[in-house]
């Protein structure tokens, strides 16, 4: 685009930056195509800004610079709506939506096949009146009750994806109604952002959009990422002829544009509106905004005309609507489950509730840091929350609600499988059961660990055979798995003679693995898929791992000394007449090593503490090394891994797998899956969190199937963090560094 009319009056240049502005605004924020880098659009806005507050009677109510916010208002404007902004009728079922057609069939008479609609993603925000006169935006109201809103125009005008002055509009009013939302991953950020600053913080989007734009502050709605979607229009009276269906008149809204959900579609018929519900139904969670159900309309507009309304409801548009994903309900009492690695984690027993299209009596409640921060107490009437598949939780307590007899949720002193002490550190949330093998759960939950699919696979040795084998007393350690017999295994529940069979067969065809595997199976305290393949390849033996100490892992050489620093530091040391040790020493250090740093004399020291060993000194132990040996693999993980390979009744159990004829060939590699393109190729990835819908293994394969590198620990050597839901520490190591941060969306566009 061209830099502006040269010499150019403040009035010329302004408005030619507003006219280059909203341009670029409506390609980013409506298309999705920026012409010109974010910096040299903050470039063009901000001589805007400096050129408006010289001359302020040049600004004009469709310039940018109100995206900004204004002045913080008393109270808000009461607004009366021209035309009443009704609510919808609510289908639930199939059924309701084949009687929703019925009802208007019979009230039109009409002798067509089938009447047409419109389906409209139903969006979870905040419902708004928007008036535009000759095309500039003059003002915006909440719905309120329908026929009295709120002004809120400073706040609406901050919404990026807004247009304050329509393009080609017609003279006259036009009034559209839209809803104001924000995307999930922005949702995110936000809450991220809140915390960090010690704010409050939002429970979902809806309650975070519907708060922004009552701010009476517009310039704090201005920092919240609010978008918006036009739906309908209200009373429009312009100098040109409209369309005469609903699906034309959003058409024509798009090119004025305004902002239209492009998942928007029109329908034949009534048949087809259930298979559109179906598909966005499995849709739902993987888009980017939250959504409860899907809008019909009728799309003649004629015949809008003539089903007219019923009380507070057209008669020709339906909400049918999608299975609860929030419901409140008691919480009744708290469990808690033992884990593989001993971990305690609290779960909530409730009064049975339906949510997310399923009956609900148990939801997690993820730690003990979590029902402290939520401020959760048994006997709480709490908000329940069930997303697709994935597991229920209890999202936070009703407080208006809460009774008078609630009860603390303590986490026990001993552990409610095995009667073994619980070690709590000063992080409650990792609270663990002392009992390792010995506690039933941490048996079953190793057993069917060292089972799954990315571990041992053994196909077809399920939950409810596992609990038969160790209820029996038939299996105790992995190990018993290989010394099962077709005749044992006939003894268990529901076991035939063809079931046996191909269980032993499976657990014969899991001795030919890979070391990377076996490391994993053996459920080694927070050594996951990624870490256990990069012991393996490091290390290349089981005997090899398990000598290593703490120490060989840690970073070796002074931080900041390179490979020819070293070398001449270890010179000047032989040659030199040095302190034996203290203070004298150190001052050596200071006048006689150039560019040598406090902190550096202060590490030199505590690795060689005198003359002596300085003088013995190599070059290479020196260097400065930063990254462990083992990438991903620091001090708190390689203390887990040795003391896992220090307990006897660990390495006994690796013997005995492989007397029992486990095996790997040198070199295997541990996943199955190979690089097929290299378009992340140079880039290292940490994945922390949970996902919606991907494994964390299904992500690490996409990952390196493009060509990427996936570590388990963030550093400053790490691209991207890919960030699920309840991150922890990785998170916050990450935001420090100023790393990227993707989410699962961002996840999904990055893998295309």
């Amino acid at each position: 685009m061209a830099s502006g009319p040269p010499n150019s009056k403040p009035a010329e240049r302004i408005l030619w930056l507003r006219e280059t502005l909203d341009h670029h605004s409506k390609l980013y924020h409506t298309f999705d195509q920026p012409e010109i880098p974010d910096a040299e659009y903050d470039k063009l806005f901000n001589e805007l800004l400096s050129l408006e507050e010289k001359h302020p009677a040049l600004q004009t109510a469709d310039s940018p610079s109100l995206r900004v916010g204004g002045q913080p208002l008393d109270k808000f404007d009461k607004v009366t709506h021209r035309q009443a902004m009704l609510s919808l009728g609510n289908a639930f079922t199939e059924k309701d939506l084949i009687d929703f057609d019925k009802r208007i069939r019979d009230r039109l008479k009409t002798s067509e096949s089938a009447i047409g609609y419109v389906a409209e993603p139903k969006l979870d925000g905040l419902a708004v009146s928007l008036t535009y006169q000759d095309g500039l935006f003059v003002q915006g109201a909440t719905r309120g009750n329908g026929q009295v809103g709120e002004d809120i125009t400073p706040n609406l005008r901050t919404i990026k994806s807004l247009p304050l002055k329509l393009a080609n509009a017609p003279a006259g009013l036009l009034e559209v109604r839209g809803e104001v939302f924000i995307d999930k991953p922005s949702f995110v950020a936000l809450n991220r952002d809140q915390q960090a600053r010690d704010a409050k913080v939002f429970v979902n989007p809806r309650n975070a959009a519907a708060g922004s734009l009552r701010l009476l502050d517009s310039s704090i709605t201005a920092s919240r990422p609010l978008r918006i979607y036009i739906y309908s229009t209200g009373p429009v009276e312009v100098d040109t002829t409209l369309p005469d269906t609903h699906w034309d008149m959003l058409q024509w809204l798009k090119s004025l544009g305004l902002p239209i959900n492009p998942e928007s579609k029109k329908q034949k018929s009534i048949t087809e509106c259930h298979k559109y519900y179906q598909t966005m139904l499995k849709r739902r969670e993987k888009l980017d905004y939250e959504i409860d159900g899907i809008v019909f309309k009728v799309d003649n507009l004629l015949q809008q005309q003539q089903l007219g309304f019923v009380s507070r409801a057209p008669r020709w548009a339906i909400a049918h609507k999608f299975p609860a994903e929030e419901a409140t309900t008691e919480l009744l009492a708290v469990d808690f489950q033992v884990g593989r690695t001993g971990a305690l984690t609290p779960v909530a027993r409730l009064e049975p509730v339906f949510v997310g299209g399923a009956m609900v009596s148990n939801a997690t409640l993820h730690n003990m840091d979590e029902v402290a921060r939520k401020g959760i107490y048994i006997g709480d009437t709490v908000i329940v929350r069930r997303a697709g598949d994935v597991i229920p939780e209890v999202v936070s307590a009703v407080l208006s609600q809460r009774p008078a007899n609630i009860t603390e949720i303590m986490l026990p002193e001993v552990c409610p499988e095995c009667g073994s002490v619980v070690i709590a550190s000063d992080d409650i949330s990792v609270a663990k059961c002392s009992g390792s093998f010995n506690c039933k759960a941490q048996r079953r939950e190793g057993l069917k660990h060292f089972v799954s699919r990315r571990a041992m696979n053994i196909d077809g040795l399920g939950e409810k055979l596992i609990e038969q084998l160790i209820d029996r007393q038939m299996v105790q350690w992995p190990s018993d798995l290989y010394q099962l017999t077709k005749e044992s295994l006939l003894q268990l529940d529901l076991v035939k003679d063809k079931t046996a069979t191909k269980l032993l067969n499976a657990i014969e065809h899991s001795k030919e693995t890979t070391l990377g595997r076996f490391l994993f199976a053996l459920g080694i305290p927070e050594v996951g898929e990624t870490t256990a393949e990069q012991l393996a390849q490091h290390f290349g033996s089981v005997e090899a791992l398990a000598a290593a100490d703490v120490d060989y892992y840690l970073p070796r050489g002074i931080e900041g000394i390179g490979k020819s620093r070293a070398e001449s530091m270890v010179a000047l040391f032989a040659d030199q007449d040095i302190p034996e040790n203290g203070e004298p020493l150190a001052a050596w250090l200071k006048d006689n090593v150039p560019r040598i740093k406090p902190d550096q004399i202060e590490q030199l020291l505590q690795k060689y503490p005198n003359a002596t060993v300085l003088k013995q000194v190599d070059a290479n132990d020196l260097q400065s090394k930063s990254a462990s040996r083992v990438e991903g693999v620091g001090e708190t993980m390689a203390t887990l891994i040795v003391a896992f390979f220090n307990n006897k009744q660990h390495t006994d159990e690796i013997q005995r797998l492989i007397d029992s004829g486990i095996r790997w060939s040198t070199g295997d590699a541990v996943m199955e899956d190979t690089v097929t393109d290299d378009a992340l190729a140079g880039k290292t990835f940490v994945i922390t969190g949970k996902f919606n819908n991907m494994s964390r293994d299904e992500i690490s394969a996409a990952l390196k199937a493009r060509g990427g590198k996936v570590t388990g620990s963030v550093s400053k050597n790490t691209s991207v963090l890919v960030c699920g839901e309840a991150a922890g520490s990785k998170l916050t190591k990450a935001e420090a560094l100023g790393l990227e941060i993707i989410d699962e969306s961002g996840l999904q566009a990055l893998l295309g």
